[in-house]
């Protein structure tokens, strides 16, 4: 489904994934790493441009990925350091000053690698029924990204800090939020047990 809105995703991949062995951003997964079949999974969706936010080890991951040769767009926040609120507010900052006349930003993360593009359009194809919502994936008792924000909340998303991403606008009861249900689609991976876990579950679906 094609819309006139005019969106783009930022895929954030900025950190320095302390609580495992190795970059996370390249960890093996099917026929690439991480990052790259995140951006294979965007780039099978309906969004009409996408972004990727590097801080730590951004030069190596951007060689290894070959990001420039694949035409990538590559933002950089120096200021990685400062969490994950402050490379979502750096790169939704980057972003406007290319696009301004943008409708609306999907917010993804490079380590949740079970999410599907037809998930990720959902939230598209909802999002053009709602465009003054918040689009967002339902946690159970909360909600949080892949998140597609509009452009009423833009500047709010410019002014995010520290290590807590976009969960005080997801968590803000003033704002309406439409939420949708990944399923088992929802894996975060944050740890070297978490990543073989997610390894033996996925061989263990190919097997059965």
């Amino acid at each position: 489904m094609k819309t006139d809105l005019d969106i783009a995703v930022l895929i954030m991949a900025a950190g320095a994934s302390k609580r495992m062995d190795g970059i996370k951003q390249l960890m093996p997964w099917k026929d690439s790493n991480f990052l790259l079949e995140t951006i294979k999974t965007v780039q099978n969706t309906n969004v009409n441009s996408l972004h990727v936010v590097l801080g730590s080890n951004a030069e190596f991951i951007t060689n290894q990925c070959r990001l420039k040769e694949k035409n990538i767009d590559v933002i950089i926040n120096s200021n990685w350091e400062n969490g994950l609120g402050d490379s979502i507010a750096n790169g939704v900052k980057v972003l406007l000053k290319q696009r301004p006349t943008l409708d609306g930003i999907l917010i993804c993360l490079a380590d949740q690698p079970l999410l599907s593009f037809k998930y990720l359009n959902s939230l598209m194809v909802e999002y053009v029924k709602h465009p003054s919502n918040i689009i967002a994936t339902n946690y159970g008792k909360k909600v949080g990204v892949p998140a597609l924000f509009p452009k009423l909340l833009f500047e709010e998303l410019c002014t995010l800090k520290g290590d807590f991403g976009a969960k005080e606008i997801l968590n803000n009861k003033n704002n309406a939020i439409i939420p949708l249900d990944a399923a088992d689609q929802i894996v975060d991976v944050d740890t070297n047990l978490e990543y073989q876990n997610l390894i033996n579950r996925t061989n263990n679906t190919l097997n059965t």
